[in-house]
């Protein structure tokens, strides 16, 4: 299982629910032999918390900070690999204000590609397109690839060149916070 956290983020966001990764878990548990989960997500830099945060303070940096330790401890605590890494800082000089990044592409293909005698099922929990020749390259391998994603965060080529897609929705009440 790989999840590309800043993927699903978006989605679950906008329709205002938030994962419980215990349940999570469960659930792909009973659905597959789960042998590893890898969770990647971005941890913002000092520059990256004000811009997003306007009128925040030092020790507010400090306490998302140690939020973020937390949460990714949690994760470990469940069994999950965590990678992350620090957001990047991007000047849009069109838009004239930074736009932020985090992207685990290459890290993910990675770790699926090194770890690929570990797993017949490999779950990739995003819809990014960017992940269309991975999914392809697994295939190749024999793997079958099923996607996790919100409905409107699932690129075309990704969905078709899956074995089977999960849309977020339809697991709902199985993995969200209460």
């Amino acid at each position: 299982m790989f999840i590309d956290y800043r993927n699903c983020h978006y989605y679950l966001e906008k329709n205002g629910w938030e994962i419980d990764w215990e349940k999570f878990k469960t659930l792909l548990e009973e659905m597959y032999d789960v042998v590893e989960i890898y969770y990647y997500d971005g941890v913002p830099s000092k520059a990256v918390f004000f811009d997003l945060n306007l009128g925040n303070s030092l020790e507010d940096f400090g306490e998302m900070k140690k939020t973020k330790r937390v949460y990714f401890s949690s994760l470990q605590s469940l069994g999950f690999t965590v990678r992350k890494k620090l957001v990047s800082r991007v000047y849009d000089t069109k838009k004239r204000r930074y736009k932020h990044k985090c992207n685990f592409d290459v890290e993910l293909a990675i770790d699926a590609i090194d770890t690929l005698d570990r797993y017949e099922v490999c779950v990739l929990c995003s819809g990014d397109g960017d992940f269309t020749k991975l999914i392809k390259y697994l295939k190749g391998k024999h793997k079958k690839v099923v996607i996790m994603a919100g409905k409107d965060r699932l690129s075309r080529g990704s969905r078709n060149a899956a074995n089977q897609v999960i849309h977020l929705r339809e697991v709902k009440f199985d993995i969200m916070k209460v």
